[in-house]
């Protein structure tokens, strides 16, 4: 190993340090017309969706802590999915929709995750779209609120 891949490698141990002091939460909470993988994405043009259609969210967890242990790093998050209407009652919920637990030889810096909901017969109006993740291995949790409209 050079002392070039050394240098990396304690800059990447200084990033989980970073990222495992602070709280989780989410970058780039976006509702897609399109989603092919991290960072490549096609945002919608407004937050007004048409009855029938299917949503689709992007975002990037951040500061999710990271378990050192053996050489191995560990990442274990999961989410849930709520929708309310705009006066908070909940229509749908689904508890773990997303169970993120990687462990690796190698240190995971930035994770993203993709969430789909079928409106059906979702009656127009002003809804909310809140996705929770719950960090498992520092046991705290974040929510993010996207409202949207159907038309």
């Amino acid at each position: 190993m050079s002392d070039k891949d050394d240098e990396v490698i304690k800059l990447k141990e200084k990033i989980i340090d970073v990222q495992n002091e602070r709280e989780p939460g989410f970058r780039n909470f976006l509702l897609c017309s399109n989603i092919v993988s991290f960072g490549q994405y096609v945002p919608a043009e407004s937050n007004n969706v048409k009855a029938g259609s299917k949503l689709q969210f992007y975002y990037e967890p951040c500061n999710l802590y990271t378990n050192r242990k053996d050489n191995t790093y560990q990442i274990w998050y999961t989410q849930d999915m709520i929708l309310s209407n705009d006066a908070g009652e909940e229509i749908y919920r689904k508890d773990n929709a997303l169970n993120f637990n990687y462990q690796t030889l190698s240190p995971v810096l930035d994770v993203y995750a993709e969430n789909s909901l079928d409106l059906g017969d979702l009656a127009s109006g002003k809804y909310i779209y809140s996705a929770i993740i719950h960090d498992k291995l520092k046991n705290v949790s974040a929510e993010y609120k996207y409202e949207f409209e159907v038309i």
